[in-house]
């Protein structure tokens, strides 16, 4: 048995390679892409607090640890598991491959030196070595309960540290990936932009633009229509709307601009044909990021009008200029 085990250090590689890929940005997530001016770790920790400020408003105090149940009156669902239950599966999976193994090995070494069967071994009288096959199952069945045990403070360090806003690399510079557990992550980032329009409050500083993603997909081209597909079926179902197609490419070179905003128009206006394109004013921009292998997907209310391209600073500055503009004009007729 001891030739097959492998070193401590192969654990130790593996456990940092599957921290790596919990943090980097990947397809099937939601949350907000954030953009700054070479001060990330500044940007981070302003997402973080206007986000927990306004989400605790609407979907109530974060919860940890267990199984966590949503708050607020859109009900939305939450994207926590229950930790009970993922860890006992995985207890049972555990125990049985492990049980599996030792009767197999057990079976190998019975042919190999050819002793009777089971049912055989009953009737011939006991020998000396009875002792040692005990003490070895046992030596089994105590690694065993240690493997589960390690597995169930694994899984419950896991889902124990799961939050409501967690940062995933991105893989691009001056851009803030911050994955969210919230279903639609556009009506808290349109409750932020509301409350600054009516309160003229700056909230950020490093933070610029706060682009909430819908979902996120492989950057390969059929991968990224199936996405657009899905979400556009379910956001022009009910009525019809002027749309711009807003596409940015960073780190990569595989996919093509044009080629991808002529296929995504020609999806939408699949979804509803009484879509009509708009350049300047548009009700609704479908935004499509992709950074190096994964594409961002939005769907983006008043981003040119209103909102102003989703840019919190701009934003909290417009009232500012708007009343120098008034006090300029007031002392020239002065």
């Amino acid at each position: 048995m001891g030739k097959n085990k492998r070193s401590r250090k192969y654990y130790i590689q593996s456990s940092k390679r599957q921290r790596r890929s919990e943090s980097a940005l990947g397809p099937n997530m939601t949350g907000f892409m954030c953009t700054c001016n070479d001060h990330e770790r500044d940007c981070v920790r302003e997402a973080y607090n206007i986000l927990n400020e306004f989400a605790d408003q609407m979907y109530g105090k974060e919860e940890f640890g267990g199984e966590q149940k949503p708050i607020g009156d859109n009900d939305e669902e939450h994207a926590y598991v229950n930790v009970k239950n993922t860890v006992e599966n995985n207890e049972k999976t555990v125990v049985k491959e492990k049980t599996d193994d030792f009767v197999e090995k057990m079976e190998n070494v019975k042919q190999e030196s050819g002793e009777c069967p089971v049912s055989q071994k009953t009737l011939d009288p006991p020998v000396d070595n009875a002792s040692d096959s005990d003490e070895e199952s046992l030596d089994i069945e105590a690694a065993v309960k240690e493997d589960v045990s390690v597995l169930k403070k694994q899984s419950l360090e896991k889902y124990k540290h799961q939050r409501r806003f967690q940062q995933v690399h991105c893989g691009a510079k001056n851009c803030v990936f911050i994955r969210t557990t919230l279903k639609d992550p556009l009506p808290l980032c349109v409750a932020i932009m509301d409350d600054i329009l009516q309160n003229h409050k700056q909230w950020t500083k490093k933070l610029l633009r706060m682009i909430p993603v819908h979902n996120t997909c492989k950057a390969f081209p059929e991968d990224i229509k199936k996405a657009a597909e899905r979400l556009a079926k379910s956001y022009f179902e009910k009525e019809s709307k002027t749309y711009y197609v807003d596409v940015k490419i960073r780190n990569n070179n595989s996919v093509k601009r044009e080629s991808l905003t002529a296929s995504l128009i020609g999806i939408i206006q699949a979804a509803n044909s009484k879509n009509t394109p708009e350049l300047k004013s548009p009700e609704v921009v479908f935004h499509v990021d992709v950074i190096k292998n994964v594409c961002c997907l939005s769907f983006l209310p008043e981003y040119f009008t209103k909102y102003t391209k989703y840019n919190l600073v701009v934003l909290a500055n417009m009232n500012k200029e708007k009343n120098a503009r008034e006090d300029d004009i007031c002392k020239e007729h002065a």
